[in-house]
C-alpha cells in the first residue's frame, strides 16, 4: 500500500502538487472518510495518483477525473502515473475538447443523483468557467460534500505560461490581474445559502455542502393548467384544458 512518500518519489518533481500537498490532502480524505471524488482538471494526473493512493489506504472509493484532450500528450500523463502507483483501475478519466463544465453536463443528463464526497477543482481558473462549474459541482455533490479550490491567487498576466500569449495581453487589464478563482469563491461559493465550514489556506479554499440542502430528488411538485383555443366549423370555439405536472 503506497505511502505518500512512496508517491512522491514516483510522480518526483512532475508538476504541480507538492508533497506536502500531497499529505495534507492524504490526510484530508482519510479524517473526513471520502469515498467518491470528483476532480476537475488533471495535467499530469500528480494530484490524481496522490488521491488514489489515499482512497487505497481508506481500502475503498473512486476518482473521476477531467481535463482537456492536450493532457493526454503530457509526459507523463495521468494514465502513465496512475500505472505506477498501481491505481489505475480506481480512476476513469474523461478528456474533453473544450471544457471539463461539458462532461459535468453530461453527468446530469446521465443521472442526476449527487454522488461525490469531495471535488478537487484545479483547472480552468477563471470566471467564466469555473463560476458555472461550481454551481454544476453542487448538483453532484452530497450533502456534508467539500470542494476544495486550488490557485486562489493565479492570475493570468502571473503565469509564466499563458502571461505572454496574444490572448491575454488583449483582455482588459482587470480581467488579466483578477485572482479568479478567490473571485469564484468569495462570491459564489461564501454567499451561497448551501456552504459552511470556510477554510482559507492560503492556495488552498475549502467550502463544504450544509446537509440539509437541497438536492435534486427534493423538488415541489406543482400543478400547471394550459388553456388552448381550437376553432371548430364556423364561428364555433372547443376550449380544451390541458393539465399537467411541472417540476420545480
Amino acid at each position: 500500500m503506497m505511502q505518500v512518500a512512496n508517491v512522491a518519489d514516483i510522480v518526483g518533481d512532475t508538476p504541480h502538487m507538492t508533497p506536502a500537498q500531497g499529505e495534507q490532502i492524504t490526510n484530508f480524505i482519510l479524517e473526513n472518510r471520502v469515498t467518491d471524488i470528483l476532480e476537475l482538471g488533471f495535467r499530469h494526473g500528480v494530484s490524481t495518483a496522490y488521491m488514489a493512493a489515499a482512497l487505497a489506504r481508506a481500502g475503498k472509493g473512486r476518482i473521476v477525473t477531467v481535463d482537456l484532450l492536450s493532457a493526454r500528450q503530457n509526459t507523463p500523463n495521468v494514465e502513465e502515473l496512475l500505472t505506477r502507483v498501481d491505481e489505475r483501475q480506481r480512476v476513469e478519466i474523461f478528456y474533453e475538447s473544450t471544457s471539463y463544465t461539458w462532461r459535468l453536463m453530461r453527468m446530469l443528463q446521465q443521472d442526476p443523483t449527487p454522488r461525490f464526497d469531495l471535488c478537487y477543482l484545479d483547472g480552468a481558473h477563471d470566471w467564466f468557467v469555473d463560476g458555472f462549474a461550481f454551481f454544476l459541482i453542487d448538483r453532484l455533490l452530497r450533502p456534508n460534500g467539500w470542494i476544495l479550490f486550488d490557485d486562489m491567487d493565479w492570475t493570468y498576466a502571473g503565469s509564466p505560461t499563458l502571461g505572454q500569449t496574444d490572448r491575454v495581453k488583449q483582455m482588459p487589464e482587470d480581467e488579466r490581474t483578477t485572482k479568479q478563482v478567490r473571485l469564484v469563491y468569495d462570491l459564489l461559493v461564501k454567499t451561497h445559502p448551501g456552504y459552511h465550514n470556510f477554510r482559507d489556506e492560503g492556495e488552498w479554499a475549502f467550502a463544504q455542502k450544509i446537509a440539509g440542502s437541497a438536492t435534486a430528488g427534493e423538488r415541489t411538485v406543482v400543478k400547471e393548467v394550459v388553456v388552448t383555443e381550437r376553432h371548430v366549423g364556423l364561428g364555433g370555439a372547443l376550449i380544451e384544458v390541458a393539465r399537467r405536472l411541472r417540476n420545480r
